[in-house]
């Protein structure tokens, strides 16, 4: 909706509130005037340049990522979660709509739902991006030697279920591929990575801790594609899924692989989304690394082991330039620049995006499930810590807890009328990070000696 519709929906009451808060000179009991009086003083460009920065005092992140979200309409729900992160809470929502571009209306679907007029919107949406751009040191020609992927991920991800076809890729008993198996076919990628030596990795993927970087969201990406499968008997293998994966054209490929990103990573870094958006937007020029980092100060922290300096360089940065939607180079004093391609611009499109939104969702993710069977729970969430208490041992108490797996624990609780399945899709709900590979195959094995032992069923 546009702006003369949002106030033309709108009910008097809130039109005198704007009125209000502006002083205009109408009268406060004609509709009429009221809306000419408000459409007139919004689309002077002056005006949205003094008060976007009023606008935004106490709550610039939640302003920014509501001008920045695709959808036109967002739920009560969605944007009380958003204005939480903020002072005020849901005042924050009375005050926007008194500030005249943010609207409710029941006319949709009964529920209260808002939006900011697509009209305002966009203006609101270039002044921010040029805001933004002032923080930024940019040039018109980059380093000399660059780093550009394009689609290779894609070919990649071909190159390993072309590999898994025509080899015996033996499992170890937690699921993972030998080192035999993972270096030859690191070998044959178009973009080579070593395997790992032995280090702590949790967070960003149910393989994460076992594969380098890139391969590691290239595997996962394709067992969630459901592309292949890790069966009992020991073997990788391929599905009917993976038969008809070239019938989707690369570039569709591709996207479909970013969104899985930006859902994977986003977990650890909850404002990647928002992120993302923003980069698309403002680095059509060589950005400055370091300068763009210092802008998103506010979007962009540590995740437990990961500085904030890794998460924007190998995280961000590193797995948009492996998605082929940056190009990144070094210069003569060894400064990370980096740019947008136009397969990015083609790829990061409004429409493309993932929601910023969901965060009533990212309020219940209290788990980390870690690679050695260790659950942390890091708020206090009685009914999530009463499910969680099922299947494990508490090994550690305080103000951030630590449950423990065990095969006892485990069988302990199938035993009582749990299901693995039922679990690892409520853990999955309330966890931060995906469940590593390695623990739910062994909480499947589990549970297929509890079968096989009492003759009890599961699912």
């Amino acid at each position: 909706m546009k702006l003369s519709e949002c106030l033309n929906d709108a009910d008097i009451k809130t039109l005198q509130k704007v009125a209000r808060r502006y002083e205009l000179s109408c009268s406060r009991h004609s509709k009429m005037e009221l809306i000419q009086e408000t459409l007139f003083l919004f689309r002077s460009s002056s005006f949205l340049e003094e008060q976007l920065p009023r606008w935004q005092a106490r709550k610039e992140n939640a302003v920014l990522r509501l001008i920045l979200e695709p959808r036109e309409w967002i739920s009560n729900e969605e944007l009380v979660g958003i204005f939480q992160a903020t002072e005020g809470g849901e005042t924050n929502i009375e005050r926007a709509i008194e500030e005249g571009w943010l609207f409710p209306t029941t006319r949709l679907t009964g529920r209260t739902m808002y939006c900011i007029p697509v009209d305002l919107r966009e203006r609101l949406r270039h002044k921010l991006v040029r805001q933004f751009t002032t923080r930024l040191e940019t040039a018109e020609e980059g380093p000399l030697t660059f780093h550009e992927e394009g689609l290779a991920m894609i070919r990649d991800l071909d190159v390993f279920l072309e590999y898994v076809k025509h080899h015996e890729v033996k499992l170890t008993n937690d699921g993972s591929m030998y080192k035999k198996n993972l270096q030859q076919i690191l070998e044959l990628l178009e973009v080579g990575e070593t395997p790992l030596q032995s280090s702590w990795r949790f967070g960003y993927g149910r393989r994460f801790h076992e594969y380098p970087d890139r391969f590691a969201l290239l595997y996962d990406y394709a067992y969630q594609q459901r592309y292949i499968e890790e069966p009992e008997n020991g073997f990788l293998r391929l599905t009917e899924a993976s038969e008809k994966v070239t019938q989707v054209s690369a570039l569709e490929r591709q996207r479909s692989l970013i969104r899985f990103y930006l859902s994977l990573y986003r977990r650890p870094i909850p404002r990647l989304a928002l992120v993302v958006q923003l980069l698309a937007l403002v680095t059509e020029k060589w950005v400055l690394s370091r300068t763009m980092l210092s802008a998103l100060e506010s979007l962009v922290h540590e995740y437990y082991y990961d500085k904030v300096e890794q998460i924007w360089e190998t995280r961000i940065l590193g797995m948009m330039m492996h998605l082929g939607l940056i190009r990144t180079g070094t210069d003569e004093n060894e400064q990370l620049w980096f740019q947008i391609t136009k397969l990015g611009q083609q790829l990061l499109t409004q429409e493309a995006l993932p929601a910023v939104t969901e965060e009533s969702r990212e309020a219940q993710r209290i788990l980390i499930v870690q690679p050695n069977f260790e659950i942390v729970v890091t708020a206090d969430q009685p009914l999530v810590t009463a499910e969680l208490a099922a299947l494990t041992e508490l090994k550690q108490a305080g103000a951030v807890r630590v449950y423990r797996l065990t095969e006892e624990t485990v069988l302990r609780g199938l035993s009582s009328g749990t299901s693995v399945s039922d679990w690892i899709e409520f853990i999955d709900k309330h966890s931060q990070t995906s469940m590593p590979g390695n623990v739910e195959r062994t909480l499947r094995e589990w549970e297929h000696i509890l079968r096989a032992r009492d003759g009890f069923k599961t699912s």
